[in-house]
């Protein structure tokens, strides 16, 4: 597909194959969030909805998803069906939500998709609270993978320390603290 190109909607359904859960879990993924049970949570790029409803399962709280797409936000509203769902179409480097609006801003494999990536970690951490959680799950079998090396020096400066990594340098999910 190559490197910094939105992902197509037309080909979302291949991100929903079962087969990936054997390689990225949801269920695994979200736990390493430690999402406390009343969050307000944000799934910044969340596509089809590969781990929308693992993140409506593991919180109480409201859970926004947020894509640039509208077909990728139907395919995953009609995954994470929930009363405590809504959908907002946008772009990640201009979020239109309020500041301090989010407990835990989730980003799974979409980081490298942004044009903006530096306008966009300064969106996350303006609706970010402090003391907040940026969770960034990576892995390799995407086209457009920031490892862990590359992640951290960039997310740091717009106000965030890394709190912690789950998995392998290949496949992971990094939690950085709001500061």
């Amino acid at each position: 597909m190559g490197r910094g190109k939105v992902f197509p909607a037309s080909e979302a359904r291949s991100l929903l194959n079962p087969l990936r859960r054997l390689v990225q879990s949801p269920t695994r993924t979200v736990a390493a969030l430690g999402l406390p049970q009343a969050d307000r949570v944000l799934e910044l790029g969340c596509g089809p909805g590969f781990f929308s409803p693992a993140i409506v399962a593991a919180t109480n709280g409201t859970v926004v998803l947020f894509d640039v797409q509208h077909e990728m936000l139907q395919m995953a509203t009609g995954r994470a069906v929930s009363p405590r769902t809504t959908a907002v179409r946008g772009d990640g480097a201009v979020l239109p939500f309020a500041g301090n609006a989010f407990d835990v801003v989730f980003v799974a494999t979409v980081l490298g998709e942004i044009p903006d990536r530096d306008g966009c970690l300064r969106e996350v951490r303006r609706v970010l609270r402090a003391g907040g959680t940026l969770a960034i799950a990576e892995t390799r079998r995407d086209s457009d993978f920031v490892p862990i090396t590359s992640l951290q020096p960039s997310v740091e400066p717009h106000g965030f320390v890394l709190r912690g990594r789950h998995g392998l340098r290949w496949q992971y999910v990094a939690c950085f603290d709001a500061v």
